[in-house]
């Protein structure tokens, strides 16, 4: 019985020991795989009239934000001032600062990413997310040939710009150059 008893201390000793040796490994391997987890990054565009190509003199102004959450989601979110006169529709274009692009993404018009007092108010604010899975025609879109990926590109390299188009101004009254935030 003694030695019984002391085979299943020993036992149970090392059972314990293996399980805090386990423990330990896991821990350094989260730490690792944690490590491998993308960072959310952020993106900035202050949007003024002098900013569109020609300029437009307006004193309506505004702020996008996009965060890159993931390898497959940006979420964002648009504010304009109450100077501006009825927005109508609000994308992303892909062009350096200076110069005019093609349309890559909608963010307005979008039923998915309207929000109280957007289009038809004198400020607006629009937000949503960009998903790679889930884009169409309707909601929050990219226009042909621009991809998840070229998008993640320009953003990424300072060619890519959000304009807003309103009643007054159909070009576009406001502008501003995606830029990675500091």
């Amino acid at each position: 019985m003694r030695n019984s008893l002391r085979k299943s201390t020993v036992g149970l000793a090392a059972l314990l020991a293996v399980t805090a040796m386990t423990v330990t490994a896991c821990g350094q391997d989260f730490a690792t795989f944690s490590n491998l987890a993308p960072a959310k990054k952020k993106f900035v565009a202050a949007l003024v009239g002098t900013n569109e190509v020609p300029a437009v003199t307006t004193t309506a102004a505004g702020t996008m934000e996009l965060i890159q959450e993931d390898s497959v989601t940006i979420l964002y979110t648009l504010a304009t001032t109450s100077q501006l006169d009825s927005l109508t529709m609000a994308h992303v274009h892909a062009a350096a600062a200076g110069s005019n692009g093609a349309i890559m993404a909608w963010f307005f018009p979008s039923e998915a990413a309207r929000a109280p007092g957007t289009g038809g108010g004198t400020s607006a604010s629009v937000n949503g997310v960009i998903r790679v899975g889930r884009l169409s025609r309707a909601g929050t879109a990219f226009v042909a040939p621009f991809t998840w990926d070229s998008l993640l590109v320009r953003m990424n390299a300072g060619t890519s710009y959000v304009n807003v188009h309103t009643r007054r101004n159909g070009g576009g009254e406001i502008r501003g150059q995606i830029t990675a935030a500091p």
